[in-house]
């Protein structure tokens, strides 16, 4: 029906989102599996992060991080901890 993975990219874990919602549409898992299934998503959810960036490419990946978040993709707290590596490793102008 559903199978977990050790890691997903932000893409994989919208489609897998998705797809749960689909099943619990179809009455075929419910939403406390479903539930379940997204929380061990958003904890395996990876970004990739580079070593540097500039200013912009900082805003951009901040805002990337922002609709992540808003989607449920990652938790907040991995949120907060990218935006602090992206913070952190941005050059300054």
């Amino acid at each position: 029906m559903f199978e977990k993975k050790d890691s997903y990219t932000p893409t994989e874990a919208k489609r897998a989102y998705d797809h749960l919602d689909r099943f619990v549409a179809e009455k075929t898992m419910s939403p406390r599996q479903a539930g379940a299934h997204r929380r061990h998503i958003a904890n395996h959810t990876r970004v990739a992060l580079k070593s540097s960036y500039t200013a912009r490419a900082a805003q951009r990946a901040k805002t990337e991080i922002v609709k992540l978040t808003e989607a449920g993709t990652i938790t907040i707290k991995s949120a907060a901890a990218y935006r602090a590596h992206i913070t952190k490793r941005t050059q300054a102008a």
